[in-house]
């Protein structure tokens, strides 16, 4: 049985049965992935998708029963191959990291340019998601670390390590009536004015959204984004007040902004780091991480993470 065949099969399932965007995933063409899950159905005995007429709309049972394996095997044979590449060519190969949009465009910055200059010949690749989705890249293997919030969805094989505190600011156009307060405003008083939420799939929507409702109010919802700059871009033109992640926030560039603290009124989230249980980090991973919590030692990583495997961290 080839890994290939088994590829082809998880990569069809994870594009939803579509077959041009697996096959543009796997760099094949759509016969060469449709050859390769008829010989894996040649060789097990049974058909492992559904289909009808010339389209695939499924699993079959029998698929169903040993997708999850295939995951594994493709997994571990991935596992390793990630330790012949640490032995062979320990500073170069590439590290995939799937966050949300905030930490993609703020938190990462910091770390990706020292990261960098120590491994020039590691490749860098970003993928954007909600925290749920992010969740299941790391746990299927799509991606080596996550970094995002909490949620409250079960991962077994994950392990997740508080990182560091997410303040939130309110930003209002500038002589918003808002600002005369010179301290932080009460939910019964910025439920008056029009808002701008993030959406409820990010910690940053579904928090203050909760806030307001815990306390019985009901915020005025003009608009509902997933970006930080669009929903600065649509405040700046007086469209609604929002909270937003204070690092997302400049005085030097958002110049049609204002800014007030936001104190604890929609809780204080913890970004977290999140890897896969046993998983075999790399040395240029264990720097990553380093970076990104740097009182985060390599021995933490192999305690939480259940494997005894430390590398030494760079420094600086």
């Amino acid at each position: 049985m080839k890994l290939r065949a088994l590829e082809c099969l998880c990569e069809l399932s994870r594009c939803g049965f579509n077959m041009s965007r697996a096959a543009e995933r796997l760099h094949a063409t759509q016969p060469a992935v449709t050859r390769q899950i008829q010989l894996l159905e040649a060789e097990l005995g049974f058909e492992v998708l559904v289909r009808r007429r010339n389209r695939i709309i499924g699993l079959s049972t029998e698929g169903e029963a040993l997708i999850a394996r295939a995951e594994q095997i493709l997994y571990e044979a991935g596992q390793l191959r990630r330790i012949g590449d640490e032995l062979r060519s320990p500073e170069s190969g590439r590290l995939v990291v799937a966050t949300t949009h905030i930490h993609a465009r703020y938190t990462l910055l910091r770390a990706i340019k020292p990261f960098r200059a120590r491994y020039p010949n590691v490749s860098f690749y970003i993928q954007s998601g909600d925290p749920s989705s992010i969740a299941h890249l790391v746990s299927t293997g799509q991606a080596d670390i996550g970094i995002s919030v909490a949620t409250a969805d079960v991962h077994p094989e994950l392990v997740t390590v508080p990182c560091y505190p997410i303040d939130r600011v309110i930003i209002t156009p500038k002589r918003h009536p808002l600002l005369r307060l010179k301290r932080t405003p009460a939910l019964e008083e910025l439920v008056r004015y029009p808002f701008i939420v993030y959406d409820r799939r990010f910690s940053g929507g579904l928090s203050i959204i909760d806030a307001f409702e815990r306390n019985g109010l009901k915020p005025d919802i003009v608009l509902t984004a997933t970006d930080a700059e669009v929903i600065k871009a649509y405040v700046a033109e007086g469209l609604g007040i929002a909270a937003i992640q204070k690092l997302a926030y400049s005085r030097t560039r958002d110049t049609g902004l204002s800014m007030i603290d936001a104190g604890s009124l929609f809780g204080l989230p913890i970004a977290v780091l999140t890897v896969r249980r046993g998983v075999f980090l790399r040395r240029y991973m264990y720097d990553f991480l380093a970076l990104l919590s740097p009182d985060l030692a390599a021995t933490d990583i192999d305690r939480l993470v259940g494997v005894d495997m430390s590398r030494p961290a760079i420094s600086g």
